[in-house]
């Protein structure tokens, strides 16, 4: 069962404890008073905005996907939706591997190329997300928002952030140095020579079919073109926060729209980098506490910041995809338990990877889902 899994335990650890430390700083009286007090006409377009983003991250992805297949948006839609519903859902984003195969068994791509192509996503929401943190942090600054800020705590801010920085430029250098220059993969087949014997074989082949999926990466015209498509998809997501701090008055502590603008982008970058390590169920803890610490920092009481922040992640966020894609999988007769026994089985090549996860044998086209339909 999932809750034997040392890693399901970690991560719900991670996520009880950060959950803990933040309520621990709130007055919980004040906390249910701003969850009372709150206009919830806003859920709802901030739902549907929310899967609009979910529309142009298919787009994004049908780009990246582009060197492996022509594929069409309306069937990446679903797989996405499953995908970050088993993000929320499992820990050490196991979610990536469940989209990744779910994909290969409903198209004729493989499993390992398409987690290639999931790498370098995550990598380009890292840095849109580090662009606008760039563009709001320092005009907040400027325009005195962060002057209840001690200096330790803005020593702390400039550390984390040239941390983070230089860990999403060093992964997208990687992946592309895989992608565009030869040599490089010469020193990678070194590297696959110190594997075992007996696993070479089937290492190498994954390593090579998951660097496919970076092939993407071969000019700068296409970098530019994957960080343009990034933008609207934390464009719109970025929309869903800035409603629900009307929602809950936010809106009141700033000077103007514009400002409060800038401190949702900022709390949209800050919250969502927190959460690209996988140390917890779904981002929940480090979602909250950062979001929470960056509204503290702009001059919002540590009470409403939290209750912001937590329904803005679990029920804005977290319930209505995690829904929907559990609606996906009863709709076309999958489990998630299913497809995560799949991918945690012993490595397989890919197609029939692809194939013991969709339930289908391995001389069945991965393009054909279980109703027949292509």
């Amino acid at each position: 069962m999932l809750i034997r899994n040392w890693r399901f335990l970690i991560g719900m650890g991670v996520s009880l404890v950060l959950i803990l430390v933040l309520l621990y700083q709130v007055n919980l009286s004040e906390m249910g008073d701003a969850l009372a007090n709150a206009n919830y006409l806003y859920l709802a377009p901030s739902i549907a905005l929310y899967f609009v983003a979910v529309y142009f991250r298919a787009v994004r992805w049908r780009y990246l996907l582009s060197p492996l297949g022509n594929l069409q948006i309306g069937r990446l839609y679903p797989v996405v939706v499953i995908g970050y519903m088993a993000n929320n859902l499992l820990p050490a984003r196991l979610g990536e591997l469940v989209r990744a195969y779910y994909l290969a068994r409903r198209e004729p791509i493989r499993a390992s190329s398409a987690l290639g192509t999931l790498a370098v996503e995550r990598v380009y929401d890292g840095m849109t997300l580090l662009a606008w943190a760039v563009v709001a942090g320092p005009v907040l600054l400027f325009l005195g928002e962060f002057d209840s800020t001690g200096g330790t705590a803005r020593t702390t801010w400039i550390i984390l952030a040239v941390l983070t920085v230089s860990l999403f430029v060093a992964a997208l250098a990687f992946l592309t140095a895989l992608a565009a220059i030869p040599r490089f993969m010469k020193f990678f087949d070194r590297i696959l020579g110190l594997v075992p014997a007996r696993f070479r074989p089937k290492v190498s082949e994954l390593a090579y079919t998951f660097v496919d999926g970076l092939s993407i990466l071969s000019s700068p015209r296409k970098h530019l073109a994957l960080f343009f498509l990034s933008m609207p998809v934390w464009a719109f997501e970025g929309s869903m926060y800035f409603l629900i701090s009307y929602a809950f008055g936010i809106d009141n502590h700033f000077g103007s729209v514009w400002t409060l603008v800038l401190v949702v982008m900022l709390v949209t970058a800050t919250s969502n980098l927190a959460t690209s390590l996988p140390s917890s169920i779904g981002g929940i803890g480090p979602f909250e506490v950062v979001a929470q610490q960056t509204l503290i920092a702009l001059g919002i009481g540590g009470s409403l910041a939290a209750a912001y922040a937590g329904f803005l992640h679990l029920v804005a966020l977290w319930l209505p995809v995690n829904l929907a894609g559990l609606a996906l999988l009863w709709k076309h007769n999958l489990s998630l338990r299913g497809l995560t026994r799949a991918t945690s089985q012993e490595t397989v090549p890919g197609d029939t990877l692809a194939a013991e996860v969709g339930g289908i044998s391995p001389g069945q086209s991965p393009g054909i889902d279980q109703e027949g339909r292509p």
